[in-house]
């Protein structure tokens, strides 16, 4: 894609997040809240996990032909993005009572 055929356009953002939201809450059934229960710190090493591999795949797109064996870099993406929002939902909960105001 040439760089001037990428255009940010609010469908095309509501199109990619409400993809995400139904896959979150598809995986959040899966999972049955697994992602909230080591807080920020379980989120950070989940997210963490997910950057490593979206740095690999990078690399490997670069220098190689190597394709990934289960994951692709949108899933990968995706996933960054459904954790950054996990990470959100734990903050929010976390804050003192007084603070959420």
């Amino acid at each position: 894609m040439k760089k001037e055929e990428m255009i940010m356009t609010e469908p095309k953002v509501r199109a990619i997040l409400e993809d995400i939201v139904t896959l979150l809450l598809k995986k959040n059934q899966d999972y049955g809240n697994a992602s909230f229960d080591l807080g920020l710190n379980g989120n950070m090493v989940h997210l963490w996990d997910k950057i490593k591999r979206f740095r690999t795949f990078v690399e490997r797109s670069q220098s190689s032909s190597d394709k990934p064996n289960f994951e692709s870099i949108e899933d990968t993406l995706r996933d960054i993005i459904g954790y950054g929002i996990i990470g959100l939902l734990i903050s929010d909960h976390e804050k003192p009572a007084a603070r959420k105001e």
